[in-house]
């Protein structure tokens, strides 16, 4: 007749999701003489705690019973991943800094030279066998399978068996057949003991999914460099490595912070990147096919953008304009009211002593292989004269404080998207006169600057730069910024 003591007592029935089969074994030690046996169940899915009568069944070498040991109580834990832990009398004397049993169970006595352990009312049962276990296991439906011994010689003294889990998901137990191949060679394996009773919060985790590659950096195409850089990034975002590999080569390890490959022949080249993470590999890496053509001649004309401009009407005299080019390390043409296309400064223009009337301004980009934009962007504008204030009325009107004046404009002068310098320098200025600014790059603070701006050295990679006047105690709420990458030669 069994002797055992329960921990834990659960007086409350189960809920229909609660059961008692959704686990396997997890560890076992074959303490023999010593009476310190244990066997250790763990569950690969929640409120599987209901295990009261539930039997844990030990087997001899021959395949005969050795112990029949049904669970005295239920469990209070129930999360997934918790385990369960059945131990022999002497377990608390050879194990006595080690968690408590759940369950006791004086027979469970289980020897290193053979046996067997299952857990008979899992779905499916689930079993374990080791040293020179012959068997059978009894007959029955569904069938208890233990398939070739672990540690065919027996279990070394003091170690125990424990479970893997590396198949699926490898910092989590996965349902049968992914950690459960039915064959205990291969699905344990001697360890040092390590019992966990339902009380130890389980230290596995789900695996994160399988990342998403996208490359955010590269060479145009064509491109008459014989050098290519690349950066990418993964998504969703966490702990991920890359494999990077150039011209169908076989994939490997390339920086996370990205990578360059240089003395580039003239021809098509393709190079592909994948995320790596615990989980697994993507499997659609990102793709960029390019061809380096050192006689290509570019006959793409840019695109060209205004990006700040007058109000119209404006009673104003004196009104800029900045814009930008679709293409890096372009000049610029611009005119006012008809006149003929003139250089211009790439970080903008102000117009002074502007008449009242209607004006037109028009700027159009220059790329360095001298094509000109055929359409150059355009605005129409109107100057108006002040209005006259009216007279005083008698008796005067009661004193009404001037609204307070709009916020300064920042207007930040174009810079190419990429560059090889570390130290940059950038211009800017505001539609307010006198204003002051504060510039603010990636994450560091706000702080004092002025026009031009040379930051410190950067790492490569990209950044951003961001950039708000301030004037007569207010600040401009929608600051000018500018992303950049800096590249490496």
């Amino acid at each position: 007749m069994p002797a055992f003591t329960s921990l834990v007592l659960l007086a409350f029935a189960p809920s229909a999701l609660a059961t008692f089969h959704e686990m396997s074994i997890r560890e076992v030690y074959p303490g023999g003489a010593d009476d310190a046996s244990y066997v250790e169940l763990q569950m690969w899915a929640a409120s599987q705690n209901f295990v009261a009568t539930h039997r844990l069944v030990a087997y001899n070498a021959n395949g005969s019973v050795n112990e029949d040991f049904p669970l005295p109580a239920n469990v209070s834990s129930s999360a997934n991943q918790a385990t369960i832990l059945v131990a022999d009398n002497g377990y608390p004397t050879h194990f006595d800094e080690m968690p408590a049993p759940d369950a006791t169970d004086a027979s469970l006595n289980l020897a290193p030279t053979g046996g067997a352990v299952c857990w008979i009312e899992g779905a499916p049962p689930d079993c374990v066998a080791w040293g020179n276990f012959s068997g059978p296991l009894p007959a029955r439906v569904p069938a208890l399978k233990a398939g070739n011994p672990a540690s065919p010689g027996g279990v070394s003294a003091g170690k125990a068996l424990r479970r893997s889990i590396a198949n699926g998901c490898a910092t989590f137990l996965d349902a049968p057949p992914t950690d459960d191949s039915d064959d205990s060679a291969t699905d344990f394996s001697e360890v040092e003991p390590a019992p966990r009773n339902n009380a130890t919060t389980p230290v596995e985790h789900t695996c994160p999914p399988v990342q998403n590659t996208t490359i955010d950096a590269k060479p145009t195409n064509p491109s008459k460099a014989t050098t290519a850089s690349f950066t990418f990034h993964a998504t969703p975002a966490g702990e991920a490595s890359f494999e990077c590999r150039l011209d169908g080569a076989a994939f490997g390890s390339c920086p996370n912070s990205g990578i360059e490959y240089v003395g580039l022949s003239e021809a098509s080249h393709s190079f592909e990147v994948r995320a790596v993470n615990p989980t697994g590999t993507d499997p659609t890496p990102a793709l960029w096919t390019w061809t380096v053509d050192t006689t290509f001649v570019d006959e793409t004309p840019p695109n060209t953008t205004i990006i700040s401009k007058p109000s119209t009407p404006s009673t104003s005299t004196s009104d800029g304009f900045t814009y930008e080019s679709s293409e890096p390390d372009s000049s610029f043409e611009c005119v006012l009211d008809g006149a003929s296309f003139t250089s211009c400064p790439a970080a903008g223009i102000t117009y002074t002593g502007l008449g009242t009337g209607i004006h037109a301004f028009k700027v159009r980009a220059v790329d360095p292989s001298n094509n000109k934009d055929p359409s150059p962007a355009e605005y129409s504008f109107e100057v108006i004269a002040p209005s006259t204030p009216p007279p005083l009325a008698s008796p005067p009107l009661p004193f009404v404080p001037p609204a307070s004046p709009p916020p300064p404009q920042t207007l930040l002068s174009k810079a190419p998207a990429r560059t090889h310098d570390r130290t940059p320098t950038f211009r800017f200025h505001s539609t307010t006169p006198g204003a002051t600014f504060q510039c603010k790059l990636d994450g560091g603070p706000l702080r004092s600057c002025r026009s031009p701006f040379t930051t410190k050295l950067l790492g490569f990679g990209p950044h951003t730069l961001k950039v708000r006047a301030l004037s007569n105690g207010a600040t401009d709420p929608s600051p000018a910024v500018l992303r950049f990458e800096v590249e490496r030669r």
